[in-house]
């Protein structure tokens, strides 16, 4: 049996890091430090009342600055997942190759129960573990909010591992 190849690696490390790493939103005086699935889940959330009478402006703009954080951090992100893979695919022993994957994976699981997640206005950051930042959204937003928003990107994300590469052109 082969071992995992680079590019699952690749694509495994990516989605962790784009569903717990605290990403930095800053719209003027509101920062913001949350996983950048939401960014997504955000633009989403605004493109509708991009057809609603007087809101087209403001969300626009919003689309914009959302979508430039996701721009950014994607590309921050898979360039991460690429060195990480990298190097986690130097290691020849399977069983190795694939503890050390899970050893990432784990840690940045492990990572997610710090307060380093949060946001605020004119008022001082409310800094908050992702546990209580998910319960939090779902409070805000609905009950079905986390779960629609990290259920999408997880199946993208495995769309993305199990999908057939291009062929090589030589």
């Amino acid at each position: 049996m082969e071992a995992i190849n680079y590019r699952s690696i690749k694509w495994i490390i990516f989605t962790a890091l784009f569903l717990t790493i605290p990403a930095m939103l800053f719209l003027g005086m509101a920062f913001m430090f949350m996983p950048a699935v939401f960014y997504v889940a955000g633009i989403g959330y605004v493109i509708p009342k991009l057809f609603r009478p007087g809101h087209a402006n403001e969300s626009f703009a919003g689309i914009v600055m959302l979508g430039i954080h996701v721009l950014v951090y994607a590309g921050i992100y898979y360039g991460v997942s690429v060195m990480v893979a990298k190097v986690i695919t130097m290691i020849k022993n399977r069983v190795a190759r694939l503890c050390t994957l899970g050893a990432f994976i784990l840690s940045l699981g492990l990572m997610t129960q710090f307060r380093i997640y949060g946001s605020g206005g004119e008022s001082p950051i409310k800094w908050v573990s992702l546990t209580e930042f998910l319960i939090e959204i779902n409070k805000s937003y609905g009950a079905g909010t986390v779960l629609i928003v990290y259920g999408t990107a997880i199946c993208l994300c495995v769309f993305l591992l199990f999908r057939k590469p291009k062929k090589q052109l030589s």
